[in-house]
Formats: structure tokens, C-alpha cells, sequence
């Protein structure tokens, strides 16, 4: 249940979390084109000429009236050596479970080489949004539900077809074929204890329980878990976090206040984030606005 009092402003690391997908830092202080020749009436390179060395010799002036060397763009030949150490930076890999205060998107390594556990403490509506984005990096999914009639139709709305998600009712083991193009979930949504049953990982294969409520009972899941992910926390559930996820009293706080477009990703040995899942227009008509039930 959500807080009486709202939380104050600012971002989720010097203070509590704030509604929203969080504003873009400001204006660039520079604009194009603020630099321009002396003579702006001579055409080709903005040096004044048709380019080569000679148009380097041109005039420039910046804003304030004073000259400004001009380039001396001519010709730059690399060597092989310097092509080797040449590198564009790729962006990480993995789900992408929102935005942080910066707008900038964060992924969660959801599948991975080895067996992966992870846990999700909230409502339907959480659950589905991952399992939606697992999907569209090629996951299979097997959920076992003890309410299927929830799940029912998921896989087709998001792949426009019926083999890439099962759901299965009851607590059950599953074994599902994965590679690293086709990983395979196993999604566990049977209640505040978590499953009795361990399923087989492997390369690849992750288990997702969910829990949609913390409780001693079933923290051993977020306890054992690689990843877990967390809506906004009832002040009871807290001393179940205190014990499973071992989070600052700081951030057990802004655990509690988070509204309902926030997660919270806690990993081993990573600081915790707290970031805006951002649905897409198409997740909102799937899953209705972001909210936590219970």
C-alpha cells in the first residue's frame, strides 16, 4: 500500500525516489552554428573556401569578436596500429527493466551461461512486464501458475503465437530447451512461499519466482537469488527485506516509497537501483497503467 505522505523530489540516490520518468538534465549551454565565418557571404567550407589548405588561411570569429584559429583540415592517415586499438563502445547487454534518473536505460542480466535464479517480489502486473520483455529477446517461457487463467493468452499477444510460452497450473518442474539465442524461463507465481519445487537449471535457463508478498516464509527465495526485482514494500514486509536482501537502512526506507512506475534491482555485490520501468504505449494497453496488488 502506497505511503500516506509523498516522498520528497530527486533521484533515487541522494534522496527518496520520485513519480515518473525523471527530466533530462538541461540545455546544452552550446548551440549549432554559433561559430560562423567573418564574411559569411563567401560560400563552400565555413573557412570561406572550397576547402584544402588554403581555405585554413580564412578568418574565423567566435561570438565575442575575437579571431579563432581555423582548422587546418587536410588529410589524416591512421596506422594500422592505431586502427587496432580503435573500439566502439557497446551498450550492456541484457533485459531492460527501465530507466534511471538519468534516463538511461538499465539491463539486468537475466540470462547468463551458468544456471540463474532470480526473484520478483510484487504484483501480476511486474511479472508480466518481465516476462513480456524476456520474450522479445527470444526467451521461452514456462510458467507455473496457481492462477493460469491470469497468464492465459500472454504468449500470443506478445509473439503472435502459442509455442513460446506455456503456463501450467500448479507447482511443478518444467524442463524447456535454451541456447544462448533461445534462453528458457521458468516462472514460478504460486504463492507467498515461493515453489517447493527446483527445477533443473543449466546454461541459459533462469527460474523467476514470484512472490507477491515478502514474507519469512518465502525469503529464502530472495535470499538464493541472483537478481531480484522489487516493487514498492509494505512497511510489513520489511523485516523479511532486512533478512533476505541485507539493504542499507537507508534504502529499506526508500524501499517503502517508491511509487508505482519504480523497481528496485538488487544483485550480488552491485549497489542497489532504484529505476522507472517506462512502459511502452503497447505494455500499458497489454497491463494497464503500473500498480502493485497484493
Amino acid at each position: 500500500m502506497p505511503m500516506s505522505a509523498p516522498p520528497m523530489s530527486g533521484p533515487p540516490v541522494s534522496g527518496p525516489p520520485v513519480s515518473g520518468v525523471p527530466v533530462s538534465g538541461g540545455t546544452s549551454q552550446f548551440s549549432p552554428g554559433i561559430f560562423g565565418p567573418k564574411n559569411a557571404g563567401k560560400v563552400g567550407t565555413v573557412y570561406g573556401g572550397q576547402g584544402g589548405p588554403a581555405a585554413a588561411t580564412d578568418v574565423v570569429e567566435g561570438p565575442d569578436g575575437r579571431t579563432i584559429d581555423a582548422l587546418g583540415a587536410g588529410r589524416h592517415i591512421a596506422t594500422p596500429r592505431a586502427l587496432e586499438l580503435l573500439a566502439t563502445p557497446a551498450p550492456p547487454a541484457g533485459l531492460v527493466i527501465g530507466r534511471d534518473a538519468e534516463r538511461k536505460p538499465v539491463v539486468v542480466p537475466m540470462f547468463r551461461p551458468e544456471p540463474t535464479r532470480a526473484a520478483l517480489v510484487g504484483g501480476l502486473w511486474a511479472a508480466k512486464i518481465v516476462v513480456f520483455r524476456a520474450l522479445a529477446l527470444g526467451a521461452r517461457v514456462a510458467v507455473c501458475t496457481v492462477r493460469p487463467r491470469e497468464w492465459e493468452g500472454l504468449g500470443r499477444a506478445a509473439t503472435g503465437r502459442d509455442d513460446r510460452l506455456a503456463v501450467l497450473a500448479g507447482d511443478r518442474p518444467v524442463t524447456v530447451d535454451a541456447n544462448p539465442h533461445s534462453p528458457a524461463l521458468y516462472v514460478y507465481d504460486v504463492g507467498d512461499h515461493g515453489t517447493a519445487t527446483t527445477p533443473v537449471l543449466g546454461p541459459w535457463r533462469t527460474q523467476l519466482t514470484v512472490l507477491p508478498r515478502l514474507t519469512v516464509y518465502g525469503s529464502q527465495a530472495v535470499e538464493d537469488a541472483h537478481l531480484s526485482i522489487l516493487q514498492r514494500l509494505h512497511p510489513d514486509e520489511a523485516p523479511a527485506a532486512t533478512a533476505s536482501l541485507r539493504v542499507s537502512t537507508d534504502n529499506l526506507r526508500l524501499l517503502q516509497m517508491m511509487y508505482d512506475d519504480m523497481v528496485a534491482v538488487v544483485r550480488d555485490g552491485v549497489p542497489e537501483r532504484f529505476v522507472w520501468s517506462t512502459p511502452t504505449s503497447h505494455e500499458t494497453r497489454l497491463f494497464g497503467n503500473p500498480h502493485r496488488g497484493y
